[in-house]
């Protein structure tokens, strides 16, 4: 994945996921337009997250069962590759085919579509006595002439007959791998499947744990009580609340403004993972998210510096602004979400660049969002602004640690790109030193 900018490592990081088939799983995750795909995995979760309701314990029933599945993915190439499996193998193959039956026994009612399949065969297959106990051996059931050696040796302590029993149990080896190959797929389809059902409970999970919703996809991005988890969580933790933004996005690419420390990175970083989480069939961090479905998200986010190449952060940023429009110009239509364009250079030339970006972004009718310090951006812009400090409820004992709090992270829609000039009432309640504040008043 390329979206770690956007806070999407966190919810993988947080994904309960209980086996190796769970996390091989997870690493397949892709960004996808594929509205039919995306509808089935939001249905799936929607069909566990019910399960999960009506039966709370199911979960750590399932769990602790798929916590003690092997991954025997190459152990069934070698049985397709014509390779007889020894007694290890045979009894890996025994264990993963009783889980996953038990898993199924589970399912098969109500959820045979997420259930594994049924591999009763299978494990009669290595249990003919069916004791159904986690062992194996080469029984005697396999084969009369085997149980009638296994007697004269254990009668008459007759070494000679001991290669005779090797070879016995190398045929007995042979018949039941032929026999096993012929489950081959239903075994390949419950790997699957299992790795697919543990995926589909962690997801689960954490969307009753975050409180995520389903999004729907339409023409347009219309977003209500958005937030980002990890921040969310970081503030809980500091007992502090987090307030959750709406933001609408119309056909015109959005430029946002507001003083530092105003939240627009985050705004700009808590869009992208909506989107991420959405097109990768997860639940989305809001209380409702109407989104596009789109081929990509296009980022240039955060200080872009490049030491080992020796490029500034201007260069470097102009790289990104230019990889995004040639993926654009070959008819790629991405989420572009662009922090701060040109904010190294000086203020002619960085608004002249944002200008001309926001010109050809307009003309391809990219989704596009850009946070800027600058004003007159033009009018072929929707503008949006943090509303920003709350003067009204200021307090003497505003300082570093609680600013934060007297800060209003709504946006507004606005008709000018002014922004608020709160950078000096910001300095003053963090006792910068009062020249410096009183000098920066004379030059305004």
């Amino acid at each position: 994945m390329k979206f770690e900018k956007l806070n999407f490592d966190y919810i993988l990081e947080n994904l309960d996921i209980s086996s190796k088939l769970g996390k091989k799983r997870v690493k397949e995750i892709q960004f996808t337009n594929d509205s039919l795909f995306l509808e089935k995995e939001f249905f799936n979760l929607e069909v566990v997250i019910n399960l999960l309701e009506k039966n709370p314990k199911i979960y750590s029933v399932m769990k602790r069962k798929l916590s003690n599945l092997k991954d025997i993915s190459s152990i069934v190439e070698r049985l397709i590759n014509g390779y007889v499996l020894d007694d290890v193998e045979l009894f890996e193959i025994k264990i993963f085919s009783m889980i996953s039956q038990e898993i199924y026994e589970l399912l098969k009612e109500n959820y045979k579509d997420l259930a594994p399949q049924n591999l009763e065969k299978v494990i009669d297959i290595l249990d003919p006595d069916k004791i159904r106990i986690a062992s194996f051996h080469i029984y005697n059931s396999y084969s009369i002439e085997l149980s009638q050696i296994r007697d004269k040796i254990k009668e008459t302590k007759d070494e000679s007959l001991y290669d005779k029993e090797i070879e016995l149990e190398d045929n007995v080896r042979k018949f039941i791998s032929k026999k096993l190959l012929n489950y081959n797929q239903v075994l390949k389809s419950s790997i699957k499947r299992l790795g697919y059902l543990d995926f589909v409970f962690a997801k689960a999970q954490i969307a009753n744990k975050l409180n995520l919703v389903k999004p729907t996809f339409a023409n347009k991005t219309k977003i209500v009580g958005m937030f980002n988890p990890k921040v969310l969580k970081s503030l809980e933790e500091k007992e502090r609340i987090y307030q959750k933004v709406d933001i609408s996005l119309g056909k015109r690419v959005t430029v946002i403004t507001g003083a530092n420390m105003s939240g627009k990175t985050l705004t700009l970083k808590t869009l992208g993972l909506i989107q991420v989480m959405a097109q990768t069939g997860f639940f989305v961090s809001a209380e409702s998210a109407e989104l596009q479905l789109l081929d990509d998200i296009c980022l240039s986010i955060g200080d872009s510096q490049s030491l080992e190449e020796g490029l500034s952060s201007f260069a470097a940023e102009m790289l990104e602004i230019d990889g995004i429009v040639k993926k654009i110009k070959k008819g790629v239509r991405p989420l572009v979400l662009i922090d701060e364009l040109a904010r190294t250079t000086n203020p002619e030339e960085g608004r002249a660049l944002l200008k001309s970006v926001v010109k050809i972004l307009d003309r391809y009718s990219i989704e596009a969002i850009i946070t800027t310090h600058y004003d007159d951006i033009g009018k072929d812009v929707t503008k949006l602004r943090v509303v920003g400090i709350k003067k009204d409820i200021l307090l003497e004992s505003v300082d570093y640690k609680n600013i934060e709090d007297y800060i209003d992270y709504s946006l507004v829609e606005v008709d000018d790109g002014d922004v608020p000039e709160e950078a000096l009432t910001i300095a003053k309640l963090l006792k910068i030193d009062d020249e410096i504040i009183k000098n920066a008043y004379e030059y305004l």
